[in-house]
């Protein structure tokens, strides 16, 4: 009897271990979210990553980067994706008119500015026609899926200048490119966002865009509707409105929802 006792009690512990093993490998489960997000705020992500992660430790992040106009045909084309962070709202609204996407809301602004590099010899206080007529190439995000170039394209179309400058244009995959284009010197002067010209020590501001030339520049998350993690995808959308990350934009020089 003392021996069943004894084997009986060696039992009930390796029951309780393996108890105890299932209950911490439930509680250590996370679960991967994939997000696509305009190129423009690739840096931003890289700091937020770690702050959401450490706050909700189950919920990893997973991200790729890219033009609006490409996210949006990749959500089209079905690609595996939870969320998206556009600079559009014209790709925003484009998705939810489809079923695509729901729960848009807008989390920042931002503005377009003119960029050369910071050798560049030119005369101070020209105005942007003149800065843009001294250049012999001016890169923008193709308007076609670069929301940049979109806002780029309107504002010279608003400065009746399209027309004459469309010659000298080279198109970029996203506002990522424009600005590697102006840094290399493959381009005079290029149409990028405030917060990528903060980023590069090899450019200058020239010109700030006044924002009555083109659409409000705003970024905007949405859930994407077939996803299989709505809510931890959820968790993280409106982690982006809250102040922790809120503060990271800010640093980057990126604007408040309006």
């Amino acid at each position: 009897m003392k021996k069943i006792a004894i084997l009986i009690s060696c039992l009930l512990v390796l029951l309780v271990g393996a108890c105890a093993n299932t209950s911490d490998k439930e509680k250590t489960k996370t679960t991967t979210i994939h997000i696509s997000a305009a190129a423009s705020l690739k840096d931003t992500m890289d700091d937020v990553k770690p702050l959401f992660e450490k706050v909700y430790p189950s919920i990893k992040l997973s991200f790729d980067f890219g033009g609006s106009g490409q996210i949006r045909e990749r959500v089209e084309s079905g690609a595996p994706i939870d969320g998206v962070l556009l600079a559009s709202k014209k790709d925003a609204d484009t998705l939810s008119n489809q079923k695509l996407a729901e729960n848009t809301k807008e989390f920042a602004g931002n503005d377009l500015v003119l960029i050369e590099l910071k050798n560049a010899e030119q005369k101070e206080g020209l105005s942007l026609e003149q800065l843009l007529d001294n250049a012999d190439k001016i890169a923008i995000g193709d308007p076609e899926s670069v929301p940049a170039g979109a806002y780029a394209k309107q504002t010279l179309e608003n400065l009746n200048l399209y027309n004459t400058e469309k010659a000298k244009l080279v198109l970029a995959t996203d506002v990522r490119q424009v600005l590697s284009y102006v840094e290399a010197g493959n381009a005079d002067a290029g149409f990028v966002y405030q917060t990528d010209a903060i980023l590069s020590k090899k450019v200058q501001v020239k010109a700030k865009i006044d924002a009555k030339l083109h659409d409000p520049i705003a970024y905007y998350s949405a859930q994407v509707t077939d996803s299989e993690k709505k809510e931890p995808t959820t968790t993280f959308l409106d982690f982006m409105n809250k102040s922790e990350a809120q503060k990271i934009l800010e640093k980057y020089g990126f604007k408040a929802a309006d």
